[in-house]
């Protein structure tokens, strides 16, 4: 089980819980993004690795982890590189959409509606 505290601003699910010295929490003995994704898709595949689109390292909020090479996750730590991704998951525009994080993340507005949406009913 992830306990976790709903972002409305962002729309996180932020795990609640140990961190570790960068900031991710664990749920059990793993950290809890790696958990959520577990259950919803399965193990992450050999030569891939969880992005938080959000860059925010306590959120295991599904809409915000992306599955990507080592590479891309690298590129994507510099903003220069984020801000040239055309578009969320789910396909939403972000130059319409985004909104920026406190940690220089980008989260689709669209998305974030949705989920704190879900989360009111």
């Amino acid at each position: 089980m992830i306990n976790t505290d709903f972002d409305p601003v962002y729309g996180c699910e932020l795990a609640i819980g140990r961190r570790d010295k960068d900031g991710y929490v664990f749920a059990g003995e793993r950290r809890a993004h790696l958990v959520a994704w577990d259950r919803a898709h399965g193990p992450v595949a050999d030569g891939f690795e969880l992005d938080h689109t959000c860059r925010r390292r306590a959120c295991c909020s599904l809409d915000h982890l992306e599955l990507v090479t080592r590479r891309e996750n690298e590129l994507r730590k510099r903003w220069s590189h984020r801000t040239r991704i055309a578009s969320c998951p789910r396909g939403h525009r972000l130059s319409e959409t985004a909104i920026v994080t406190p940690e220089g993340g980008r989260v689709c507005r669209t998305c974030r509606d949705l989920a704190v949406q879900e989360q009111q009913l």
